[in-house]
């Protein structure tokens, strides 16, 4: 399937599955109603985590006046409750260790989230949404918010 094709085929499958954009705050929310999150400190091998990210956010709004200083960010960082409730994430992550937790690391004014446990992450920007001039523009953006779905759909 070509490029084009293929971007039809996202139209196609997934338009109706699109969410309006919502806060990072509001998707913890949506999410602490399916699973136990709870707000947390970092400990020292898992700040590199928030390190990483931390990195990450800064180069991808690397234009934005927030970022110029560095000290209006808010990193918080989140630990998934390893119950029943999250059984399915955990098991994805293949986590054997019981020290070893899924983080969920979200910074308020940049409207970002991310997580160690990658399908968890996925579930969550596909909550967070997309803003309608992304769906309007056909950007690029748009195209791999649908992917999304498509990535989703191939690990369930």
């Amino acid at each position: 399937m070509d490029h084009e094709d293929y971007k039809a085929y996202l139209k196609q499958q997934f338009s109706h599955e699109i969410r309006p954009l919502q806060s990072v705050n509001e998707v913890i929310s949506a999410f602490q109603k399916k699973l136990d999150i709870v707000e947390t400190e970092l400990s020292e091998s898992e700040s590199i985590f928030l390190k990483m990210t931390m990195i990450n956010y800064i180069y991808v709004h690397i234009k934005n006046s927030i970022t110029s200083n560095l000290g209006n960010l808010n990193f918080i960082s989140y630990e998934v409750v390893r119950n029943e409730k999250s059984d399915h994430y955990y098991n994805h992550m293949r986590i054997s260790s019981g020290n070893e937790r899924i983080l969920v690391i979200i910074e308020p004014q940049l409207n970002e989230i991310t997580s160690n446990c990658e399908e968890l992450k996925v579930d969550m920007i596909i909550e967070r949404g997309i803003d309608t001039s992304h769906v309007n523009q056909d950007t690029d953006e748009f195209f791999a918010y649908l992917m999304l779905f498509d990535s989703h759909n191939e690990n369930h």
